[in-house]
């Protein structure tokens, strides 16, 4: 299917307590203070997910004033994976300079508020498989929504408890995308102006997805084109707030590349 996408051109320190401490973020990167700008007044309203369910959930909607794609942000697909869910709810505050954000910040509530990885149906992101349907009630509210919001840019935000590479079966500080999107330029992006050089470990790396797994950014990328993303950042001798720091820049930088926020 032929669809609209907008892109723009083209020794780890030792001791858990000083290296979270030495990694706090010193202030807000120039992409994520341009998101945050106060100069437009955009349109924004609030949809309500599963309504009258145990999972009911709010989506938010901004439009910018000008036209352009529409992105779609999820935090809390895994309820204990607070910098997706703090950085997602950050962002409904957010004006891009065209098209459309949505935002779900507590994408399975119920994990959320239970402070677990996973709700009453199981992981939700193993819940939709290829060539067929949603496998939960939530899974199928949030893929109806994500069908009606019909997205080009999906980003999915995650925390994983090692690194990639590093410790086994752990995918922390790693960007998972979909054919021809941009995760290469994210990472270097991540590395180059928010990893500290003081934690090599932590530098991001970039692969490409064969879309044929049960994952939700498997599936926007499959059925509706979209360059979708699953980001990573890792637990492992960081504190929340530089996860979130690094997170937020993920997220806008996302935008930018995509022209919802104007280029650098």
């Amino acid at each position: 299917m032929m669809r609209r996408r907008i892109l723009a051109a083209g020794g780890a320190l030792a001791g858990t307590a000083v290296a979270g401490a030495a990694s706090r973020p010193t202030g807000d990167h120039e992409l994520v203070a341009r998101a945050r700008r106060s100069d437009t007044d955009p349109e924004t309203r609030t949809e309500t997910l599963l309504s009258g369910t145990v999972h009911e959930t709010p989506l938010y909607v901004i439009d910018a004033p000008a036209d352009g794609p529409t992105a779609m942000v999820f935090g809390g697909v895994h309820g204990d994976e607070y910098n997706g869910i703090d950085v997602a709810h950050e962002s409904t505050e957010w004006v891009p300079d065209a098209g459309r954000l949505v935002v779900v910040p507590e994408t399975d509530r119920v994990a959320v508020e239970n402070d677990e990885r996973e709700g009453i149906e199981g992981d939700l992101n193993r819940q939709f498989p290829a060539d067929d349907e949603p496998t939960s009630e939530l899974a199928a509210g949030i893929w109806e929504a994500i069908e009606r919001h019909d997205p080009d840019v999906v980003l999915d935000l995650h925390r994983s408890l090692g690194i990639y590479g590093v410790h086994q079966e752990y995918v922390g500080q790693a960007i998972f995308y979909s054919p021809d999107s941009e995760g290469d330029v994210l990472a270097a992006t991540l590395n180059d102006e928010v990893v500290p050089w003081y934690l090599p470990l932590h530098r991001f790396v970039a692969h490409e997805s064969h879309l044929s797994g049960p994952l939700l950014f498997h599936e926007t990328a499959r059925e509706l084109d979209a360059a979708s993303y699953l980001f990573e950042t890792t637990n492992f001798m960081l504190d929340r707030e530089t996860k979130n720091e690094m997170t937020r820049v993920m997220t806008a930088a996302t935008l930018e590349r995509h022209g919802l926020l104007e280029e650098r």
